[in-house]
């Protein structure tokens, strides 16, 4: 594992769990919530490792998360919730800029986007944006801010992977019901976990997470061959 410090618009971390050197491998950018950082789901790579194997990558979010009184713990994509505009339009135009970016560099087959809780927000909000639709998106304990949609509907088929716990007091369960409700309404070909847990990752939504990583990626390879 590679902490990366180059000219792309965010840090980042690098991993490929196989050890494989093909630089086709599929892209699985991975974004860390609020309070967090760049190491923050780099130990879920080995678990969400599919089968055809992948490049992982966790981009740092670019903003010190100010907990209270001055004191910062972390790092956050946004501010406040519903968001603060500035920062969510900032923060997603360097999301876009790093992924688009990161593809060039490395021709790989195909890109998932995903994330955790804020992460998860991101990965939503910048992998409906994609000029070049990702293969995937996952939101684990995150969902979708609807005040400031793209062209939903221009994303039909596009294969998206919701999970959430039903006891989470820090993302309620309903903003990822609000987030199905949206996106199945618009033709997008959501998958829904729920599992009785509060605001984590458990070893059966990793599980899930994994079998979709290695759906996606037989079907965008079946696709382009």
């Amino acid at each position: 594992m590679h902490a990366r410090f180059d000219d792309l618009p965010l840090r980042y971390l690098v991993t490929v769990p196989g050890g494989s050197d093909d630089p086709s491998l599929p892209l699985v950018v991975l974004i860390h919530g609020r309070g967090a950082d760049m190491h923050d789901l780099a130990d879920l790579a080995p678990l969400l490792d599919p089968a055809q194997g992948a490049r992982f990558v966790f981009p740092n979010a670019p903003r010190p998360f100010e907990a209270y009184d001055g004191m910062t713990f972390g790092w956050t994509w946004f501010d406040g919730w519903p968001p603060e505009q500035p920062s969510l339009a900032a923060s997603r135009a360097l999301l876009l800029e790093f992924v688009n970016e990161l593809t060039k560099r490395h021709p790989a087959r195909a890109l998932v986007i995903g994330g955790f809780s804020q992460g998860a927000m991101m990965a939503l909000d910048v992998g409906l944006r994609l000029e070049t639709q990702p293969a995937g998106i996952v939101a684990m304990s995150g969902g979708l801010y609807d005040a400031d949609l793209p062209d939903l509907k221009s994303r039909a088929g596009l294969p998206v992977l919701i999970a959430h716990g039903t006891v989470d007091d820090v993302v309620p369960v309903n903003y990822a019901y609000r987030a199905r409700a949206l996106l199945e309404d618009a033709g997008v070909d959501v998958t829904y976990h729920e599992y009785p847990m509060g605001h984590q990752v458990v070893a059966e939504e990793a599980e899930a997470v994994r079998d979709f990583l290695e759906r996606v990626l037989a079907t965008n390879a079946s696709a382009t061959a």
